[in-house]
């Protein structure tokens, strides 16, 4: 009897307990006040405000604790139903969990977006205040959503040939509008730019609103002619901010949408500023002590800027040398030919040497050439050879030319297939 007794009086106590837990009402957590954009909400007279569609709509809710203890744990939820795309997340917010203290005021403020287009119609936006458990304190605020004068939004941007292209060639840009407002739009400028490259290009199009019976559908658009950015070719490598642009409403009102776009290198256009050619001939000469054994050295700059070169030859005591030019500026493209003179000295050792020369770009040392002399023993010997060594210089000479017209014909068959690729795309 007594152990029933005790669970009887255990079953009435959380009873109890659970009736005051349950107890949440505005007796203990009064909601004093009601703000939307700033004007305060009169329930007692059933206020309706006028709202328009895609407006911000802040709120502000007071809370006071009228109880004899602190209120814990306590969110509250504002959200607007009734609209046909309910994923659309921008029509619900809540705070995050607060306490209230005996005797005091706090304010919490939510935000929700209106879309485009929403439909003509009275919405309730409807407050919950709650804790972790008991009843739910609600408030509903009655809104009246209204068109917009004016309203202009980039419904949809399309690229071709995609997100993706190379230096050099070019992105076709197509904008979708839409006028979701009251007023038809003449003259809407729209614009697409790549700010970091520095290009653009503008459109004017007039976006006329549908008019219909039906004062729900009040949404027109309007496709935008294409849009045609060319990038530079030396454009670098990277992901880059599309900026698409629409002035309206005479051009006071701006909406902007940004889209990112990938821009490849392309090797067609790699900078090749520092690239130098060389060619030398020949490379190892017989010649007898106190005559001179001449080499050439033909310099191409193939880069696409000018370059001066500085050139400096080195030889052991065995013999001294020269050049015809140690100073040598090319434009891009350009080539010249550069003597170097080497003497072996009276009495200097038979067999095989070896001078230097350093090619040099301002501090830097770009190529070290090394010439080969083999020195005789007589005069005889050297002029033996003298008649080789002048063909072997203007076959150097030869074989620099042909490479030029080599260059000269390759770089135009390149620009060709270029011409015929960008005629074939487009």
């Amino acid at each position: 009897m007594k152990k029933l007794l005790s669970l009887m009086a255990v079953f009435v106590i959380s009873l109890l307990a659970i009736s005051m837990v349950s107890a949440l009402s505005e007796d203990d957590l009064e909601v004093t006040s009601v703000k939307v954009n700033g004007d305060t909400v009169d329930f007692a007279n059933g206020e309706v405000l006028a709202i328009e569609e895609g407006q911000e709509i802040e709120i502000k809710v007071g809370l006071k604790n009228l109880g004899a203890e602190e209120i814990k744990d306590v969110e509250v939820e504002a959200e607007i139903s009734g609209y046909e795309y309910d994923d659309f997340e921008e029509l619900e917010d809540s705070t995050h969990l607060f306490d209230v203290s005996v005797g005091t005021t706090k304010y919490v403020n939510l935000k929700l977006d209106l879309p485009k287009g929403l439909d003509e119609d009275e919405y309730w936006l409807r407050l919950r205040i709650m804790t972790k458990t008991g009843a739910v304190i609600s408030k509903e605020v009655k809104l009246q959503v209204e068109p917009t004068r004016h309203g202009i939004e980039i419904a949809d941007v399309a690229l071709s040939p995609g997100n993706t292209q190379k230096a050099g060639r070019s992105i076709l840009a197509t904008v979708l509008l839409e006028n979701f407002g009251d007023k038809t739009e003449r003259d809407v400028k729209v614009t697409v730019a790549i700010p970091e490259l520095g290009i653009q290009a503008t459109e004017f199009v007039d976006v006329v609103s549908t008019e219909t019976t039906d004062y729900n559908n009040n949404v027109d658009y309007e496709d935008v002619p294409e849009m045609f950015l060319p990038l530079p070719a030396n454009a670098a490598a990277g992901e880059y901010s599309l900026v698409v642009s629409a002035k309206y409403d005479n051009l006071r009102e701006t909406v902007t949408k940004i889209v990112k776009v990938n821009v490849l290198a392309n090797e067609m256009f790699a900078p090749t500023s520092d690239k130098l050619v060389l060619a030398v001939g020949p490379e190892s000469q017989n010649v007898a002590a106190g005559t001179t054994a001449s080499y050439a050295i033909a310099l191409t700059n193939a880069g696409s800027s000018s370059k001066a070169y500085v050139l400096d030859v080195v030889t052991g005591d065995w013999a001294t040398a020269s050049l015809s030019e140690s100073l040598v500026v090319l434009e891009a493209g350009k080539n010249k030919v550069v003597k170097v003179d080497v003497t072996p000295v009276a009495g200097a050792v038979a067999g095989e040497h070896v001078a230097s020369v350093a090619v040099m770009s301002g501090d830097d040392v770009l190529e070290t050439i090394v010439l080969k002399a083999n020195v005789v023993e007589s005069k005889a010997s050297a002029q033996k050879f003298s008649l080789r060594n002048g063909l072997e210089i203007a076959l150097i000479v030869l074989v620099v030319l042909l490479v030029i017209i080599g260059l000269i014909i390759g770089f135009s068959r390149l620009r060709k297939d270029e011409d015929e690729e960008e005629q074939t795309y487009y």
